[in-house]
């Protein structure tokens, strides 16, 4: 436990961190390991001050990025210059965007991750998949809230990628049992509840049509394509009313398509992507985002980031065979490691002995990514199907019918090639959510859009004013 103070949105807060572990156990009680939480509390709260749970995703991944990207007190300063290079020193500074004037603040490192650990010989299989932990992340927070009081605050969720699909099925878990909890809003960055339908297959045209915008904006900020003089989010609408339109008629009749509409359509897409237009007949306009990101900029030796494509590394020489390396991790990960340790051990006070885990790959490999409604819909089969909804959107649905004043805040960055602007666009459009309770806010950055600074401002507002409710 520490005390600090700070400003945060103009008010000037006395607040205090605590950094404390919690023991996992499965359904029988026996002890798997122990998960992590971080949280700043203003010293004296309101009656009705918000609590904030923050997680990211993975799976597998610890809330380094949410906690140091802006939404905590401190922030890892990234260079502004996206070619600067990734040498230190690395930065940690104040945030001027954080929410902690607005709300209380619950980082949460699932098992596994930040200082959270599995006990020797233990079975993650509990766990490890959409049911798992959800049940494990809901019980965190109801334990938090036990633990400190605060049964009955109003309570947000925020979480990131994998995180997002976290956030909906725990808002449901929270309020389904039998110590419920209502949870006033659930934001989201990133979002991947529809990636079942948005994931780019030969024969599920959907992915193809909702990359369209990402690819637009992407070409036009490397100077490419035939729309470099139309705003971010001008060219994005643009590209997604074509997209919804034509693009998407042509490229469902498949190869019914006429030879001569094949060509047409060939070359308005490559005014939007910037690449040529034989190269699009030949793969019948379908345009993969993983070999858009190799070739959009191949004439250069360069490969797009994946996380956020504005980002560009150097392409492994043909016939080469060192690694390839992610372009925005390659800029941003070592400064998050630094950053994350400075500011628990300075700042928080844990012994710089404890390691801080960014993340676990080997959760991810373990995943199962199947959830109870899919299995029951199905016959109740333990086993995986082909068949199988993934239909985590029926959380988001179910929540948000169930809790009328519940609301929804959405965010995306256009340059980011894993969870799209289509795909969110896509998911708001076929899962009748209601509009009048929906916040959805796009950013000319990445995944992580907050190592933006412009992007970082704008967020940390929009969130506030999610935060306070309507007016």
């Amino acid at each position: 436990m520490s005390r600090h103070s700070g400003t945060f949105d103009g008010v000037r807060l006395e607040y205090t961190a605590i950094v404390e572990g919690l023991r996992v156990r499965d359904v029988n009680g026996a002890g798997i390991g122990r998960s992590y939480t971080t949280s700043y509390l203003a010293d004296e709260p309101s009656v009705d001050r918000p609590i904030t749970f923050v997680f990211n995703g993975g799976p597998g991944v610890s809330s380094v990025w949410l906690h140091l990207g802006g939404i905590g007190p401190f922030l890892a300063a990234i260079p502004t210059a996206l070619e600067t290079g990734i040498l230190p020193p690395y930065g940690l500074a104040p945030s001027t965007s954080s929410l902690l004037g607005s709300s209380d603040l619950v980082f949460i490192d699932p098992i596994n991750t930040g200082y959270g650990r599995v006990d020797a010989g233990a079975d993650t299989g509990p766990v490890d998949g959409v049911d798992g932990d959800a049940d494990h992340v809901a019980d965190v927070i109801r334990r938090w809230l036990e633990r400190h009081g605060r049964l009955g605050a109003r309570v947000f969720l925020l979480g990131e990628s994998y995180g997002t699909i976290r956030a909906a099925v725990v808002a449901t878990r929270l309020l389904g049992s039998d110590n419920a909890i209502a949870v006033e809003g659930v934001a989201m960055l990133g979002q991947v509840l529809n990636a079942q339908e948005t994931t780019q297959r030969p024969g599920n045209v959907i992915g193809f049509v909702a990359a369209v915008p990402l690819l637009a904006v992407t070409a036009s900020y490397h100077g490419l394509g035939g729309y470099t003089d139309l705003a971010v989010d001008e060219l994005a609408e643009q590209a997604h009313d074509w997209s919804i339109g034509r693009y998407a008629s042509a490229i469902m009749q498949g190869t019914a398509l006429p030879e001569a509409e094949l060509r047409s359509v060939a070359e308005e897409l490559s005014r939007y992507t910037g690449l040529p237009v034989a190269a699009l007949v030949r793969c019948r306009l379908r345009v993969n985002k993983e070999d858009f990101r190799r070739e959009l900029l191949a004439d250069r030796g360069l490969v797009l980031g994946l996380t956020d494509a504005r980002y560009t590394v150097a392409a492994v020489p043909p016939g080469g065979s060192e690694p390839q390396f992610e372009a925005a991790g390659l800029r941003l990960d070592a400064a998050f490691v630094a950053a994350a340790q400075r500011h628990f051990t300075q700042n928080l006070g844990v012994p710089a002995s404890k390691r801080y885990r960014l993340a676990d790959n080997r959760t991810h490999e373990r995943w199962n990514y199947q959830e109870s409604a899919a299995v029951a819909e199905f016959g109740g089969s333990p086993l995986p199907s082909p068949f199988a909804l993934f239909d985590y959107a029926a959380h988001l649905r179910a929540y948000l019918r169930a809790v009328p004043q519940a609301r929804l805040f959405i965010g995306t960055g256009h340059y980011d090639t894993l969870t799209t602007v289509g795909s969110a666009r896509n998911l708001l459009a076929q899962n009748d959510l209601p509009a009048d309770r929906i916040t959805s806010l796009t950013f000319p950055a990445g995944h992580m859009m907050y190592t933006d600074p412009r992007s970082a401002e704008m967020l940390g507002a929009g969130l506030r004013d999610f935060i306070a409710g309507p007016r």
